[in-house]
């Protein structure tokens, strides 16, 4: 009984609602319908079917991969040769822009309340 409480999850098909998605995921359907809305997750990912919303698990997980931003370790012992990326970081204040009225204008005047 153990074993096959440890056995993955699989799905006859490779399309699921957005809900069981959320649940895989392990995330709420909530933030998944924000990501979508914000074009963090492209529509390559998901599609709206008859007003539902289903995702595709494979795609999912395609895209999760291209989005790491670098190429997997490869197996090969061959020396590999990395690179460092030097930047200037500018760490004094952010100065916020405040606009100031044009010169000769009247300032709005001030009641107190008695």
């Amino acid at each position: 009984m153990q074993d096959e409480e440890r056995q993955p999850v699989t799905y006859v098909s490779d399309k699921v609602p957005e809900e069981k998605m959320a649940e895989l995921v392990g995330t709420t359907k909530r933030a998944l319908e924000g990501k979508r809305s914000r074009g963090v997750i492209p529509e390559g990912v998901w599609k709206k079917i008859d007003g539902r919303i289903f995702y595709s698990i494979r795609r999912y997980e395609a895209w999760l991969e291209g989005s790491w931003g670098y190429p997997l370790e490869s197996n090969s012992s061959a020396n590999q040769s990395g690179s460092v990326l030097l930047a200037t970081v500018n760490v004094g204040p952010k100065l916020s822009h405040t606009p100031r009225p044009p010169r000769g204008s009247k300032r709005q005047p001030i009641y107190a309340l008695k």
